[in-house]
C-alpha cells in the first residue's frame, strides 16, 4: 500500500478532512485533534495494517505507528488536507500527559507537602554541611565540643533541626491556606515540653510526639478549620476570636487524636527502616525499585517528611540514599543508550541530560530518554534497585531529607561508601540495559 493511500485511508476513517481541526507528530504517535469524534470509525482504524494501536482522549486521536513513521504519516495526510503539521516533543507530551492523568487529591496533597519542604531545603543543606564539619571536626581535635569556637559550629550545625517543627508549621498553614503564625504557633505547643506528663481523657501526652508528621497534619487541618470559622465569624469579631478558637480546638484535637496517631507512624516506619536496614539489607533496594514509578505518579513527594521524620528520631536516614539509587541506576542506563544509539535526537538528549542526571535531576532522562524507549526504563529501576540494596548494606545515612546525586555524598555518614553505591548503579543500570536492550528509533 503506497503513501498517499494510507493517508486516505486515514483521513477516511477520521471522518474526511472536513473533521481535522490539526495535526502533529511527535517521535511514534500521529496526534490528530477531530470536531466530532463520532464521525471517527476508532475500530476500523484498529485494524489498519499501518496503525499499532490508537489512544482517544476526548477529541484527541493519537495513532501509534511507531519511531521513523509518525512524521512520514503525518506528513502525507498533511499534503492531503491541506492542513499544517507539527512536530512536537514527545518527553514534553509524556510528562503533561502523564501529569493529567495523576492529578488526583491526593496527589495534589503530596505534592503541598513537598512544597512545605522546598523551602527549608538551603537551610538543610547548608546546616547539613556544617554538621559533616563539626563531627570530622571534633574526631580530630577532641577539644573542640568544649571549645567556644566549637560550640558556635554546634549552634549552626544543628540549628534547622531544633526550629524545624516550627518552621513547619508555618510553612504547612501557608501551604493549606491557613494563617502561617498560627501553623507556627500549633508546632510550638505540641512541642511545649510542659505537655510531657499531662493526660487528657486518659491519654498521656508527650511533646514532640509524632515529631514533623503530627505537625504537619495539625498545622493542615487546622488551615481548614481557620477558612471554615472565618466564613461563619461576623467581621468585628474575626480578627481575634478565629485564632484563638483555631489554636484552642486544635491544640486538644492535636494531642487527643494526631499527636498519638502520628507517633505510632513515624515510630513504625522508623522501626521497619531500621530493621530492613540491619536485618535483610538486600531488601531495601525494593524501595529503589519502585521509586521511579512513585516519580512517574508524584506520589515520591511524599517521602520528604518520612525523612524529615527519621532524621528527627534517629539523627540520620537510611531511606534517603537508597532511593537516590534509582537516578543513578536511571544513568548507567541512559548512557548505554547514548553509546549505542544512532538517533541524533536521542543521543542529544542523553548528552545534555546525563550530566545532570549525575546531579540528582533525573526528570529529562526519564522523560525524554528512558520512558519513551522503554526497556530502559526498565534497566534503570533494576540497576537502582542493586545500588540501593549496596548501600543498605554499607549503612549508609543521610544527615538532610532531601537531595540527590553526586553532592549527597557530602552529608552522609560515609562519603566513600555513598560513591562506591553510585558507582554500582551506574555499573548495573548499564549492564541492565545491555541485557535487555532497547529498539533504536530510525532518524526521521
Amino acid at each position: 500500500m503506497g503513501k498517499q493511500e494510507i493517508a486516505t485511508r486515514i483521513v477516511q476513517m477520521l471522518g474526511m478532512k472536513e473533521n481535522l481541526l490539526s495535526i502533529e507528530n511527535c517521535m511514534t504517535r500521529v496526534r490528530i485533534q477531530v470536531k466530532n469524534i463520532e464521525k471517527c470509525e476508532l475500530e476500523k482504524l484498529k485494524k489498519e495494517e499501518s496503525i499499532l494501536g490508537i489512544n482517544v482522549q476526548g477529541n484527541n486521536v493519537q495513532l501509534v505507528v511507531g519511531p521513523g513513521k509518525s512524521s512520514k504519516i503525518a506528513m502525507d495526510i498533511s499534503e492531503l488536507t491541506g492542513i499544517k503539521n507539527n512536530e512536537v516533543d514527545e518527553a514534553a507530551i509524556l510528562k503533561q500527559e502523564n501529569q493529567e492523568k495523576n492529578n488526583t487529591p491526593f496527589k495534589r496533597i503530596l505534592k503541598k507537602i513537598a512544597h512545605v519542604f522546598i523551602p527549608i531545603l538551603p537551610a538543610f543543606i547548608a546546616c547539613g554541611l556544617m554538621v559533616a564539619i563539626y563531627e570530622a571536626g571534633y574526631v580530630f581535635f577532641p577539644g573542640l565540643k568544649e571549645a567556644d569556637f566549637g560550640k558556635i559550629l554546634s549552634a549552626i550545625a544543628y540549628s534547622v533541626f531544633t526550629i524545624l517543627p516550627i518552621i513547619v508549621g508555618y510553612n504547612t498553614a501557608k501551604e493549606f491556606g491557613g494563617s502561617p503564625i498560627l501553623g507556627a504557633v500549633l508546632a510550638s505547643i505540641l512541642n511545649t515540653a510542659e505537655i510531657t506528663g499531662i493526660h487528657i481523657f486518659g491519654i498521656e501526652c508527650t511533646a514532640g510526639r509524632g515529631g514533623v508528621i503530627s505537625v504537619l497534619i495539625v498545622a493542615a487541618v487546622g488551615a481548614k478549620l481557620e477558612r471554615v470559622i472565618r466564613k461563619k465569624m461576623p467581621e468585628i469579631l474575626d480578627t481575634f476570636l478565629t485564632p484563638l478558637i483555631t489554636i484552642f480546638i486544635m491544640t486538644f484535637v492535636g494531642l487527643i487524636v494526631f499527636q498519638p496517631v502520628a507517633g505510632f507512624v513515624s515510630d513504625a516506619v522508623g522501626n521497619f527502616v531500621q530493621y530492613i536496614i540491619y536485618n535483610v539489607p538486600a531488601l531495601a533496594g525494593l524501595a529503589t525499585l519502585v521509586y521511579l514509578p512513585l516519580v512517574m505518579t508524584g506520589m515520591h513527594h511524599g517521602l520528604i517528611a518520612v525523612n524529615a521524620q527519621l532524621i528527627s528520631d534517629f539523627g540520620v536516614t537510611y531511606l534517603l540514599p537508597v532511593t537516590c539509587m534509582a537516578g543513578a541506576g536511571q544513568v548507567g542506563a541512559a548512557f548505554y543508550v547514548f553509546l549505542k544509539t544512532k538517533n541524533k535526537r536521542i543521543k542529544k538528549v542523553c548528552r545534555n541530560a546525563l550530566p545532570v542526571g549525575m546531579l540528582g535531576i533525573g526528570e529529562p532522562l526519564m522523560w525524554g530518554v528512558t520512558i519513551p524507549l522503554g526497556k530502559p526504563f526498565i534497566a534503570s529501576c533494576l540497576g537502582g534497585a542493586v545500588g540501593g540494596s549496596a548501600m543498605a548494606i554499607m549503612h549508609v545515612a543521610a544527615k538532610i531529607p532531601e537531595l540527590s546525586g553526586l553532592q549527597l555524598s557530602l552529608i552522609t555518614t560515609s562519603p566513600i561508601k555513598y560513591l562506591i553505591g553510585v558507582a554500582i548503579s551506574y555499573a548495573a543500570g548499564f549492564l541492565f540495559c545491555m541485557l535487555l536492550g532497547f529498539s533504536d528509533p530510525e532518524e526521521e
